[in-house]
């Protein structure tokens, strides 16, 4: 009777849970709706902001601004409009306003002080971007010339261009290079000519080694000489230059170390020293009297 009610109690317990519970199918289905859900995120603060300030952005005289940060922007590889960047050169100068009446307070706040955190605040962005453009271009001369080998051996090993131009996109390792030979891809595979799509690459990198690669292939498909000659030439021409500015940055490098070294030796002996000192000058100044008041003594 004690078995039969066990089988019972164990048979409703199964078929509830078979019943409540999802099957397999079911929880594929539930846990691919939930991702798909999950990646449609929020667009960022500054985003949103500067979906807000656009109307506004768009009655101002900014057209020489448009094409500076428009290739300023290129250059780093950031794929926003220059009204967006505005907008966020605008919250700049917001939180530059907002700091200096939280470091100066409401009463005290002066038109200069305003006018020096609006302004840090409006070029801060700039600064940044300076800073990640000057990341990119040392980032691109470090990989071009490692991608110039591999296509050169591709081409080499009986490739066309394109074919090893695409092969790299897909196995490279992420890197600045990477993407803009991707886009540059994309654009010849849409119809563009492949010399302009190599000017394009050039002018969204602006290095002096894209623009020796982009110049030595436009030649190329000019004149209709060798690929595969003239990837070997330039990939030793850039291997050589790439050895020069790492000698060059070698050499930098102890003039770059010296006033940290000096800074660090400073403080150490003033570390280990000071107290040492600061005890000799203390005896110093009690044994004068001392020995003044023992020779009055004597005599």
């Amino acid at each position: 009777m004690l078995a039969l009610l066990s089988v019972l109690v164990f048979t409703c317990v199964a078929v509830t849970a078979w019943a409540v519970l999802p099957d397999a199918s079911r929880r594929a289905m539930q846990r691919r709706l939930y991702s798909e859900v999950s990646e449609v995120k929020r667009p960022p603060l500054w985003q949103r902001v500067a979906v807000a300030l656009e109307p506004w952005n768009r009655r101002l005289p900014t057209g020489a601004y448009a094409a500076n940060v428009t290739r300023l922007l290129e250059a780093a590889g950031f794929r926003l409009s220059p009204l967006h960047f505005l907008a966020i050169q605008e919250f700049g100068v917001l939180t530059g306003l907002l700091a200096h009446a939280g470091l100066a307070g409401v009463k005290h706040m002066s038109p200069v002080g305003l006018a020096f955190f609006g302004m840090l605040g409006f070029f801060v962005p700039i600064l940044w971007l300076h800073n990640q453009i000057k990341q990119r271009r040392l980032t691109v001369g470090r990989d071009l010339p490692e991608i110039v080998d591999l296509l050169a051996l591709c081409v080499g090993a009986g490739s066309d261009f394109m074919g090893a131009l695409g092969r790299i996109v897909r196995e490279f390792r992420p890197c600045p290079v990477r993407e803009e030979l991707g886009i540059l891809l994309q654009e010849v595979r849409m119809g563009k000519r492949r010399r302009d799509a190599l000017r394009a690459f050039a002018t969204r990198l602006q290095t002096p080694a894209t623009s020796t690669f982009a110049r030595t292939l436009i030649q190329v498909d000019r004149m209709g000489t060798g690929m595969g000659e003239a990837l070997t030439i330039l990939s030793e021409d850039m291997r050589l230059a790439r050895y020069h500015w790492a000698e060059r940055f070698a050499q930098q490098a102890p003039m770059k170390m010296l006033i940290p070294l000096m800074i660090s030796l400073g403080s150490a002996m003033i570390i280990v020293a000071g107290p040492i000192l600061m005890q000799f000058i203390k005896g110093g100044l009690m044994s004068g009297p001392q020995m003044s008041a023992e020779s009055a003594k004597g005599f």
